[in-house]
């Protein structure tokens, strides 16, 4: 009994000693927590204080006292961004305004003569612009100089032109670049077909456009000697078919006709109505086949010279029909005589007399033929004859039929 009652006490006393124990931990474990949840509030500001800055939404928060509950947050990979790079000739080059660059190279320039090419683009002299022209060689053989980079002689940005597309006057803005072609062999052909491409540096690399379509340069001698070969030959089919003799129906030939009889007028005498028309016609037509050549299409023909033209026809039709009612073919016929284009025939006067009116309707006629070859080989294109001579020409016609239309005495 004694023993369970001394047990008893033992155990009652450890009981409150465990319960004291307990009590002490809570106790510290309060007082410890206090000054750390003080730490995590913010102080009021003081009057005339700024409040404290948050920090940026972005900021790590951070990590747990315990090690045990740290999560590993793994290292942003960087990503190699490339930076942008200067234009290359593989995309489509683009001038100022965003369009793309166009090639502009008038078709039928002689190499004799500088040759144009615009550009879309204002390309300066320090990009080192140069041109090469691609041939085509359906039937013809490579040239060695083909491949070589031509160097222009001037360069002018900046400039303005007029081009026509589909029968429409386009005007644009860019860079005139002209290059010298004299070196360039052509000859014999009156002209080669090209393609134009323009190259330059810009920004550090090397840009090109290319031409829309192909364009001929011509070589203005080789045309001039094809032309003059042509013009011979067509003469020559003339000739021989108006020296053809004729057969009559007993089987004899008929005398042959001479070629200058295209030339003269009812009584024989050489004509310059007739004379003026031969004249222009072969000029003129000799001009038309020689670009023709160059350009392989028929060239435009100005306006001027049709009525030039027109005025020749009319005037030498008028005259001959004006002798053929005045006067008849004499029984022998009259030879004839260079010196006829400045001589009036008449009945009386079987020798002639010289006219003021033919002499100066010859020497416009001189004038213009050769002022109007020249020009059109030194222009490179076929002249448009200015309308004050056209008219000048005109007066000279008139003052030539006025005494043919005249009633007879």
């Amino acid at each position: 009994m004694v023993s369970l009652i001394q047990y008893a006490r033992i155990t009652k006393n450890d009981f409150w000693a465990a319960t004291k124990l307990c009590g002490c931990l809570m106790v510290a474990v309060t007082v410890s927590a206090v000054p750390s949840f003080a730490s995590h509030k913010t102080a009021a500001p003081a009057a005339g204080q700024q409040p404290a800055a948050k920090p940026p939404a972005d900021t790590a928060p951070s990590l747990p006292s315990d090690p045990a509950s740290r999560t590993a947050t793994p290292a942003p990979v960087p990503q190699n961004t490339p930076s942008p790079s200067p234009q290359t000739s593989q995309s489509p080059v683009q001038a100022q305004n965003g369009s793309p660059i166009l090639i502009y190279m008038p078709d039928g320039q002689l190499k004799s003569h500088t040759i144009a090419v615009y550009v879309t683009h204002n390309i300066r002299e320090d990009q080192n612009p140069q041109l090469r022209l691609l041939r085509s060689h359906s039937v013809t053989q490579k040239e060695a100089d083909e491949d070589v980079l031509l160097s222009p002689i001037l360069v002018a940005p900046n400039q303005e032109w007029t081009q026509t597309e589909n029968d429409k006057q386009i005007r644009r803005t860019g860079t005139l670049l002209l290059f010298d072609l004299g070196s360039a062999h052509v000859f014999p052909k009156a002209m080669i077909r090209v393609r134009p491409i323009v190259y330059w540096t810009e920004g550090g690399t090397l840009e090109k456009a290319i031409g829309k379509n192909d364009v001929n340069v011509g070589d203005i001698v080789a045309a001039c000697l094809w032309t003059l070969l042509f013009t011979i030959a067509a003469l020559a089919l003339v000739i021989v078919l108006a020296r053809k003799a004729k057969k009559t129906a007993s089987g004899a030939k008929e005398p042959a006709l001479k070629p200058v009889q295209f030339l003269t007028a009812v009584d024989g005498h050489l004509s310059l109505g007739q004379t003026q028309i031969a004249c222009w016609t072969i000029f003129v037509g000799g001009v038309v086949l020689g670009y023709g050549l160059i350009r392989l299409e028929i060239p435009t023909i100005p306006a001027s010279l049709l009525a030039l033209m027109g005025a020749s026809l009319a005037t030498g039709g008028v005259a001959y029909f004006q002798d053929s009612q005045k006067q008849q073919a004499p029984a022998t016929p009259n030879s004839p005589q260079l010196s006829d284009l400045v001589k009036n025939f008449t009945a009386d006067q079987a020798q002639g007399q010289l006219s003021l009116a033919k002499a100066q309707m010859i020497f416009w006629t001189v004038l213009l033929l050769v002022l109007f070859v020249s020009k059109s080989i030194l222009d490179g294109a076929i002249w448009d004859i200015p309308w004050a001579l056209v008219a000048l020409m005109g007066f000279s016609q008139i003052g030539y039929l006025a005494p043919k239309i005249a009633p007879a005495q």
